[in-house]
Formats: structure tokens, sequence, C-alpha cells
């Protein structure tokens, strides 16, 4: 089983690293850090920084009472207020709570203190039947999702075009950018009922469609790539939208994107559309909870379902039935498949630990018959002491796994960096370190993903909690060979390369 033991030491104090190139990572001094020094393989790529100067939150209701004096009111207007904008519990508590200044009748107090009591406990009987609904909306999506401290990350979220450079960037303020290279025009996707954007999905087969899953439900922006409109208007979106099934935590595309499957952790039901006609089909089962993530195999023959629960389910889409599968505690936290869809990673809310199910042509597990029917664990990322006293590993909050099935990628609850390990798959998988991935001193990676169509090997993208987008190329053979062509781009190479670090991998 891997392990985090052999691994490259960090780089040095105050280094960023840049980029992996034919097994040896580079780094430089966060002031002077250019991946371009190294590498042109995303010299075209557009820069991403989400600053606050680019966000546009409209002020929220407790903003806004800061603006006003406050005035005396009575206490029975001060509970209808109270009941009126935040509910009826809200006004329970206030009722059953001293006020400072004013007195409160102790038959109110005591009526208020009993009826909390009764909601409590009725809550209580309710969340041991459907532990899916102890918490709801923005408290429901932080706990599944599979961004890094999500309420307060500049980047929400973020995703690439499955056939083309366009990557599709959620901001902390709902709005959805969509940057491209070689246009400076970059398009705005935003309205007041998309509230929350928790996940991203480009459609396969598709340049201008983006599902973007929110609060609401979900939108599926049609994004015309030869408009210099960057300000689309809602009508340029089909909304999809069920009773109970909000907050959407999680939306996957099929293999040819002629459907779209959704869930949320409050839903014990997936939906899988059809978005042309804007019709659907449930698929519910007992048993788990809502339903908190779902992706779609590469090869389009399974869904991977994971619930706030112990039990997670893998569906096989030929007749849409599901294999049930549990796990020890808590629940699968992240998920992903091999590019051959032979191989599903994951790992669970409450073990350093990645798994693996190998399935067949035949669409169930493979596995003797002398075997008993568990999942392999194949990583233990314990906690360990790495260097210098500094400590990586622990619970997982996402992973990533590149088109070519070469490097998979770690975001830890925690460790303040990001972990790339290598993979190979033929009989078995193999898998072992390849490096770590370090911001800017003081910067925590919120969310990883891999670019889809990128030919030179692996690009690895990290929103920083800066606000900061960056890509990590990992090459096994660069444009930059000519080291003349080096003196001609980048006078002071010598003193760069001196500064900058390389680590060994092999």
């Amino acid at each position: 089983m891997c392990t985090l033991l052999g691994f490259p030491a960090f780089p040095p104090v105050g280094h960023v690293s840049l980029c992996e190139l034919e097994g040896r990572v580079h780094s430089m001094p966060a002031e002077q850090a250019d991946v371009l020094i190294f590498t042109n393989t995303v010299a075209s790529h557009p820069r991403i920084a989400i600053t606050r100067d680019l966000l546009h939150s409209s002020i929220c209701r407790e903003d806004a009472r800061q603006v006003f004096l406050p005035v005396q009111e009575t206490l029975i207007k001060k509970l209808i207020n109270v009941w009126y904008e935040q509910g009826l519990v809200e006004a329970l508590q206030t009722a059953a709570e001293p006020q400072e200044g004013r007195e409160v009748p102790s038959a109110l107090q005591f009526l208020a203190t009993y009826l909390l009591r009764l909601v409590s406990g009725i809550n209580h009987i309710r969340n041991s039947f459907h532990p899916h609904l102890r918490e709801s909306g923005d408290k429901l999506i932080a706990a599944v999702s599979q961004t890094r401290a999500w309420p307060m990350s500049p980047v929400r979220c973020l995703t690439w075009h499955p056939h083309c450079t366009k990557l599709a960037v959620a901001a902390w303020d709902d709005s959805v950018r969509v940057y491209s290279p070689g246009t400076s025009l970059t398009p705005i996707l935003k309205c007041k009922s998309q509230r929350a954007v928790s996940c991203l999905a480009w459609r396969p087969m598709s340049a201008s469609e983006l599902a973007v899953g929110c609060e609401s439900g979900v939108f599926v922006w049609h994004v015309d790539p030869n408009s210099v409109v960057t300000r689309p208007s809602v009508s340029c979106a089909t909304v999809l939208q069920r009773p109970h099934h909000s907050p959407v935590t999680s939306i996957t595309w099929s293999q040819h994107g002629d459907l779209l499957l959704t869930a949320s952790a409050a839903d014990t039901a997936m939906y899988v559309w059809d978005v042309a006609m804007e019709c659907f089909v449930a698929l519910r089962r007992v048993g788990g909870g809502g339903v908190s993530l779902v992706t779609w195999s590469p090869d389009g023959s399974k869904v991977f379902a994971a619930t706030t629960g112990i039990i997670f389910r893998v569906w096989s889409t030929d007749q849409w039935l599901p294999e049930r599968w549990t796990v020890m505690s808590g629940h699968v936290q992240a998920a992903c498949w091999s590019p051959c869809g032979s191989v599903l990673l994951f790992a669970t809310s409450e073990e350093p630990l990645i798994y693996s199910l190998t399935f067949n042509l035949m669409d169930t597990v493979f596995q003797d018959d002398n075997v008993s029917k568990t999942a392999l664990p194949v990583v233990d990322l314990t906690e360990v002491e790495v260097d210098e006293g500094e400590r990586v590993g622990g619970l997982v909050v996402s992973m990533a796994w590149d088109k070519r099935g070469q490097h998979l990628a770690v975001l830890f609850k925690k460790t303040d960096l990001v972990a790339v390990f290598l993979t190979e798959l033929h009989a078995v998988l193999q898998v072992s370190p390849c490096c770590f991935v370090r911001g800017v001193s003081g910067e925590i990676p919120n969310y990883i993903s891999f670019q889809q169509n990128f030919t030179e090997g692996a690009n690895l993208t990290i929103a920083w909690s800066s606000g900061r987008v960056q890509y990590f190329p990992l090459v096994c053979k660069d444009l930059k060979t000519d080291r003349s062509i080096f003196h001609e781009s980048v006078p002071n190479l010598d003193s760069s390369l001196r500064n900058s670090s390389f680590r060994s991998i092999r």
C-alpha cells in the first residue's frame, strides 16, 4: 500500500511549486515564480485571480441592517419582525431568552421555552430516521462539498470543458465566469435565483452548455462562444427544479451529454434529466439518506452515488439497477473513476485511506470466488512528518484523476498542500508517490481539477484561498529544450535557475 513517506522533500521556505518536468519538481521564490520559465505548455492559458474587486456580492440582510440606526419597538412587534425575517424558531428563541432593556412576561417566556423543547424533540426523532436532514442550506452544502472551506472560499468550484481549453469558475458571489485563451471577453453567468453555487459540469459534445448546481436547482446555461455579450440574461438558461430536491450538491453528465444526473444531500432520490425535453426520471432507494455525490463513469456504463450515511451505490446504466455497498463509519466524501471506467477510487469522511473497487466488462465487481466482497485500500494517507517537523496527510476533501490515468491528485481537509500520486493500471492498480504542490505562504488549496484536453501530460488546476488559480503541468517532454531560447526570452535565466529548486522523484 502506498503511503506519504516516499515523497520528495518540500521546496525551500518561501518557494512555490510550479511544475513537474521529466520527473523533477521545479519551484521558485514566490515573488519571482513564473511557470513559463520552465514550460510553454500553459503559455496560452488565461491568468485567473478571483479578487474582491471582481466579486459583486449583494448586501445580505444582516449587513443591510447595520446601515440603519436601532429603534425602540415593542416586544410583540419585535417578535413579529423576527418571525417574518428569520422564522418561527428564531422568534421563539427571542421570546425565551432575556431581553436587554425589555422585560419578557414570565408566562410567555415559559411557553416559548416549552415549545422550543418540543421542536427540538421532534427534530431529534426526525433526524434519527432521516440523518440527511440534520443540516440544511449552506451548512448542508459545506458538509458534503468537494471544496475545502466552501463558505469562505473565493472559488467555490471550477471545471474544464472536456473537448477544448475553456474553464468555468464559480466565485464566492455566486457568479460563474467562463475563461478562454485568446480573448479578453469573460462571460459572467449570474442571476438572482442562482445562489449558493455548489457544482459545475460542461455538457459533453457541446461547446456552449454549462450546468450549474445551486440552492434552488440546476441552471443549464447556453454560452454562445461567438457572442460578444459578457452578461447573458437568464433567458439563456434552462432551469431544472423538483420539490424537496435542493440544494443540489452534485451533477454529472452522461458520456455523450444526452442525460444529466442531479443529486441533493437533502433528497433520497436522484433525477435523470433529458435537458432538451425538460423531462426526468426519479431514481430512489431506501437507506443511507440523501444523495450527496454522483459521478458517471467515463465509459457510460456505471454511476457512482454516495449518500450522507454509510451506504453508497454503484448503478448499472443499462437497466438502472444498483449494487449496494457500505462503509464502516461516516460517509463517502470523495470519489473518482479511472479513464477506462474499470476502477473506482473513493475516500470516506472518517478514515485517511483511499479504497479501490475494480469492475470487469460485465459491470460487476471483479473478484475471486475465495475473496470477500470488499473494497481494497490502496493509499494510506495517515498524517506523517515529512520535512522539518511539518506534518501532512489526514482526511480527504476531494480527489481528481487525470484523463490518461497517470496522476491522482488529493486535496486534504487540513494539510495546506496538494499531494500528487503516480498511477499505473494494468492487471492491478499500482500507486506511487509523485510530488507535493505548495502555494504561496499562507495560501490554502480549496479546489482541484485536471484539464481534460491537455495533450502534453496532465495539467493540475488548483484554486487557492487567495483567489489565485494555478496551473501545475506534469509533462514528460517539454517544448523548451534549446537553452539558447531560454537566454533570448529570459535574460536572467541563470540567476532564476540558481534561485529555483529541483526535486527528483525517481
